[in-house]
């Protein structure tokens, strides 16, 4: 008794933002601080482990790899690019005048000539295994000497838990290197001793589309293996509008490798109008080292799938590469190449539309087939059933199902024993009704696929999640306010770019009176929206019902999710398609 009240009490107490730790783990990077910080902690979302003597080696690359293009599929990007070069070509500037346009030939001249200057000897190291017990976490895993073998894990990819046939590839294993990474980070960056975590309440953000069963683990992970006294889960689209400080938006995160679309309207993510795309920052970067190289580009030795090389070429997109109309011509690019023990060399080049055509990518998806063409888009699936949940979606639809038959059976007797002459007609009616009842059970939650049949561009995706809104009014406020978030969103002109292609292709009947995309509300990162909403989200009072206790999970397991999560309830089904 004396236990229970204790609980009881501090259940309702103030929060804490000091206490509550807030964690956002993406494919690339992870974001990690207290709900107090003006900023988190962000880190390259990734361990290193020394591989075991003649044990198997497995290194995931920082950049999705490129794929051998077939003669067809390699024309396809070729006549793509060149589109879009006629498409900039005849666009104007601001104040209306032509913009004068670039080609291959005139950058690939201009960086003909450059010669790289030749600086000091680097005193960056690489690591070794020698210099590590155990692992190595964070933009370390750069340095990690590849002649040394280390196995590369990165425990997200493409938006959910990295599962693959490989060495580390297993869910246990993952889970073993997110403690490895979470902990390190509380322990070290934070300086939060693991005994004290007790103390603590977690946040975990998670993707908008997520996968049950991994959900369910991950909670485990944060109440049982790290110890925390408390968490709650939030979808990533969900806490940006927090952090936006909107009660309703279409939420568009531009991530590493994957892009996500999806309608938020008082803080609940519309099922039926999530879209994932495997598509996003990394493989702009590879587009973007494509382009350089048909432009010239004199760093020769440039290999992507080189961790250093990797991050350079990211730096370099992140830093030059835009949507701004009014940048035209030949600009000037200085980036220095540096690696442990050698020589480091400065470079000096030129580079035109290929600053562009890159980010450009984004609405002219074709291009994307570089990295692969398994790009389709995806939807939230059913949950397969849990054997510690009983009582759910499975169940539902099975026991509803049923108890529509009998309903019918039961309405079906009494007309019968009424009106004997009309038994053959009703008996025949039944049968309707009963392929009717198990149309609808059988439907009550489709997975949401349509979409997987096209691979959509960023407009497209936009339109086609705002479609699967559940009314007029809610796509008119859909397309009223979109909120572009993630660390793909900071090209400077992409709002300008995004809303001119949809003022051509909203539907009349539902366009808005004013169409507005936001970008980085509030001078905040886009990247750290989610992170921050989250956190805004944690000091509420009115989620204190969200909060999930080492001592209930145990006791009462993966049931609690379906309680206190809005997003995980049994009767989240998607709306209609129209």
């Amino acid at each position: 008794m004396n236990t229970s009240a204790t609980q009881e009490q501090s259940q309702s107490e103030p929060i804490q933002a000091q206490t509550c730790i807030i964690i956002h783990p993406g494919s690339k990077n992870l974001r990690i601080g207290r709900a107090s910080d003006v900023n988190p902690h962000t880190i390259l979302h990734a361990i290193a482990r020394p591989r075991r003597p003649k044990g198997p080696l497995h290194r995931d690359p920082v950049l999705i790899p490129t794929v051998v293009l077939s003669k067809e599929n390699k024309l396809q990007v070729d006549e793509t690019y060149q589109s879009m070069r006629g498409t900039l070509q005849s666009c104007l500037r601001s104040d209306g005048t032509p913009r004068p346009a670039t080609s291959t030939q005139q950058v690939a001249l201009a960086n003909k000539q450059c010669t790289p200057i030749q600086g000091s000897v680097s005193k960056l190291q690489f690591v070794t295994k020698s210099d590590v017990e155990d692992y190595v976490i964070g933009d370390q895993v750069l340095y990690a000497h590849s002649d040394d073998q280390f196995n590369v894990h990165f425990p997200f990819r493409h938006g959910d838990l990295n599962i693959h046939s490989g060495v580390g590839g297993s869910l246990s294993s993952i889970l073993a290197d997110l403690e490895t990474i979470w902990g390190h980070c509380i322990t070290n960056l934070l300086e939060i001793p693991k005994t004290e975590l007790k103390h603590y309440r977690a946040v975990l953000v998670i993707p908008d589309i997520y996968n049950r069963l991994f959900l369910k683990e991950l909670v485990g992970l944060l109440l049982i293996q790290l110890g925390f006294g408390g968490c709650f889960l939030v979808q990533d689209h969900v806490a940006a509008t927090f952090g936006a400080g909107l009660g309703a938006a279409c939420v568009v995160d531009l991530g590493d490798q994957k892009t996500s679309v999806s309608c938020v309207e008082d803080a609940l993510s519309q099922r039926a109008t999530r879209i994932r795309l495997d598509y996003g920052g990394s493989d702009i970067t590879q587009a973007f080292f494509y382009l350089l190289q048909r432009a010239g580009f004199p760093y020769k030795e440039c290999q992507p799938q080189h961790p250093l090389d990797s991050a350079l070429l990211t730096r370099i997109k992140e830093g030059y590469c835009h949507l701004n109309l009014d940048f035209c011509g030949l600009r000037d690019v200085n980036f220095v190449v540096e690696r442990p023990g050698v020589a480091t060399l400065r470079y000096h080049i030129k580079i035109g539309d290929e600053l562009l055509l890159a980010p450009l990518g984004l609405f002219n998806t074709e291009v994307f087939a570089l990295t692969g063409q398994d790009k389709r888009g995806q939807g939230q699936a059913n949950a397969s059933g849990d054997p510690e949940d009983p009582h759910d979606a499975n169940y539902l639809r099975e026991t509803s199902r049923r108890a529509h038959k009998e309903a019918l059976e039961n309405q079906s007797t009494s007309t019968a024993s009424m009106d004997p002459i009309d038994n053959s007609t009703n008996a025949g009616g039944q049968g309707e009704e009963d392929l009717v009842v198990d149309s609808l059970a059988a439907d009550a939650a489709p997975d949401d696929l349509p979409q997987q049949q096209l691979l959509y561009s960023l407009d497209q995706a936009i339109l086609h999640s705002i479609e699967r809104c559940s009314s007029d009014d809610m796509k008119r406020r859909m397309y009223s306010c979109i909120l572009l978030v993630g660390g793909g969103a900071k090209f400077e002109g992409l709002s300008t770019w995004l809303h001119n292609r949809l003022l051509l292709q909203i539907p009349f009947q539902f366009r808005p009176e004013q169409t507005e995309i936001i970008v980085g509300p509030k001078e905040m990162d886009p990247s750290m929206v989610a992170w921050k909403g989250a956190a805004i989200m944690s000091c509420l009072e009115s989620a204190q019902e969200l909060w999930i206790r080492p001592t209930e999970w145990k006791k009462i397991g993966v049931r609690l999710l379906r309680e206190r999560a809005p997003f995980y309830c049994h009767k989240e089904y998607p709306l209609e398609t129209k």
